[in-house]
């Protein structure tokens, strides 16, 4: 279970924010997420959520932040994050839909409402902002509201893992084996998994049952598997495409890839 022992206005990982764009049933978001708070995730010491809302003077008929309101709204969300760190509430992100921008943070659970609201009316400047606090232990708001699409979010780790290839000279062009890992809750989608994976030419599978960290650790099969193929942008981006697919279709998450650094003169 992930836990922290560290001083209550400092984050305890690296921050690492990305905005993106979705639909939702209620409309258009978009949304900013402190991906670094993934690690993490759930913090043992900070189980409370606080959702600190600014109703937009000026959206957009669609719901989101006008690009003239911008400065101006992130200006609050700044000074209410820097007045809020001293209490060990962190802010993992924001979420703007049907005309609001609602700030995420998370705080120990001896935070109050009477020691917050003060704070935030000192700090809010011509925004009204509404204080929810709530229990949340799992992080469900950070990790299913905020957090990206695992799709999404893997795309983006290849991005980092091919620069880092291309840094070190890989030709990245050249086929190699590449390892993949995928996790399935149950044994009998394990094995429905690697049959349609099979079918693509992945081999070499290996299960193991591991458990998997969280709050509440549950036990999950790892699966490991491999193909040979190029590790260029739109490779890796297709193949991780279709094994995200076939895993999430089976309640699975797919876990990334690697592969051995070719040298230029291989």
């Amino acid at each position: 279970m992930p836990a922290t022992n560290v001083p209550s206005f400092a984050k305890p990982w690296r921050e690492s924010f990305e905005d993106y764009f979705r639909w939702s049933t209620v409309g258009p978001q978009t949304v900013g997420v402190d991906l670094g708070a993934k690690p993490l995730a759930p913090m043992a010491s900070h189980p409370v959520l606080w959702r600190l809302a600014l109703p937009l003077k000026n959206p957009m008929s669609n719901g989101l932040r006008d690009s003239d309101e911008k400065d101006a709204v992130f200006a609050v969300q700044d000074a209410l994050e820097a007045c809020l760190r001293p209490l060990g509430l962190l802010m993992v992100g924001n979420l703007v839909e049907q005309g609001a921008q609602v700030v995420y943070l998370y705080g120990p659970k001896s935070v109050t409402a009477e020691q917050v609201r003060p704070l935030v009316r000192a700090h809010q400047g011509a925004y009204a902002v509404d204080v929810v606090r709530k229990r949340d232990p799992d992080w469900t708001a950070y990790l299913r509201t905020l957090f990206p699409p695992s799709l999404h979010y893997q795309l983006r780790l290849n991005r980092q893992r091919v620069a880092l290839l291309r840094a070190e000279g890989d030709p990245l062009d050249v086929a190699r084996k590449v390892e993949h890992r995928a996790h399935i809750p149950w044994e009998f989608l394990a094995q429905e998994v690697e049959a349609r994976l099979s079918g693509l030419g992945f081999q070499g599978f290996r299960w193991q049952l591991v458990p998997v960290p969280g709050r509440m650790p549950v036990l999950r099969y790892r699966l490991d598997f491999h193909r040979v193929d190029t590790v260029d942008d739109a490779r890796v981006d297709a193949v991780a495409e279709e094994i995200n697919d076939i895993v999430e279709a089976h309640y699975g998450t797919y876990d990334g890839w690697d592969c051995l650094l070719i040298s230029e003169d291989f």
